[in-house]
């Protein structure tokens, strides 16, 4: 593990990931910069070496000269993800605003750019996607992660034409203490927690990569400690159904697999989720060790207790 001495600026400190990388660079020594759009919202992470501005994407960067990093989490994310009406603001945000904003870290000499971006860019596959598999997002979300995918390109670009080292981490979907109470994985775990039926849908074979959170901001800083550039999955390395991962949490939480019904099934490829990642490039170059969705689920559960675990 690289412990840091230095400074970073972190775009999005008041959301899921972007709260736990700030807590795991502070931990590490790092003198931190948060950005958010509501700094009260920072206001809960302690650190003798955080500071907190209000800024959102679109506004002229900070003074950050010197920084070692800037890592990058800001995004605009469509509440109608399938809505092209949403695709212009999309692209604005997401690919422009980025763009913007490592162009500002480069002109104050910041010696590095992390971006966040989405493992779903990638075409669905039966095998593990590497790096230099096909990106071709036409399944879901597609305005969104498109916006996503070009603004790798543009930064990639821009960073080789600048002598500014990149680095892209393409995320898996993420879980862990933090993370907002809907989606797939808090689901499973509120349901099962309190002893009550939980219904999944197509057939449980809905399959996605899922990695703990605090693996994700690990790679982020090893990236920076170890000065890697390119793209990096950041994924567990497996795929895991629905129905496999509410069994997970079945178990860990104690609750009786009878619980667990499935309901339905599709012939739709897309219907049945995202490939698993291939983290063999991270695992060589960043020392990237995953836990396995069991292992991240009872981490988990031991960092916060039971009680808060569930509820």
């Amino acid at each position: 593990m690289v412990v840091g001495s230095g400074r970073l600026v972190v775009t999005g400190a008041t959301g899921f990931i972007g709260s736990r990388l700030v807590n795991c660079a502070l931990s590490r020594g790092y003198e931190v910069l948060a950005l958010a759009r509501d700094p009260d919202r920072v206001s809960a992470i302690k650190g003798s070496g955080l500071r907190v501005e209000k800024w959102s994407i679109g506004d002229p960067l900070p003074a950050v000269d010197q920084s070692d990093a800037i890592l990058h989490l800001a995004a605009y994310i469509p509440a109608d993800l399938s809505d092209v009406r949403q695709a212009a603001k999309c692209f604005e945000i997401n690919t422009n605003g980025a763009l913007q904003i490592v162009m500002d870290a480069a002109s104050q000499g910041v010696k590095r750019f992390v971006y966040f971006g989405s493992a779903q860019v990638y075409a669905p596959s039966p095998h593990r996607a590497t790096e230099t598999s096909p990106a071709f997002p036409v399944h879901r979300a597609s305005y969104y992660l498109a916006s996503k995918l070009s603004a790798e390109i543009c930064l990639i670009a821009f960073g080789r034409a600048n002598a500014m080292p990149v680095t892209v981490l393409r995320l898996a979907s993420v879980y862990g203490p933090g993370m907002h109470g809907t989606g797939m994985v808090p689901t499973f775990v509120r349901t099962l927690g309190s002893g009550r039926s939980l219904i999944i849908r197509d057939g449980g074979q809905y399959s996605v990569d899922l990695v703990f959170v605090d693996d994700v901001a690990s790679l982020a800083l090893e990236a920076v400690g170890k000065g890697a550039d390119g793209v990096f999955n950041a994924g567990s390395g497996h795929a895991c159904t629905s129905l496999e991962a509410a069994q997970i949490v079945a178990n860990v939480v104690g609750a009786s697999q009878d619980l667990i019904t499935v309901e339905g099934g599709s012939d739709d490829a897309a219907a049945r989720g995202f490939s698993s990642l291939d983290v063999a490039k991270a695992a060589r170059q960043l020392d990237y060790k995953p836990l396995s969705f069991r292992e991240g689920i009872e981490t988990w559960k031991a960092m916060t207790g039971p009680m808060e675990f569930q509820g």
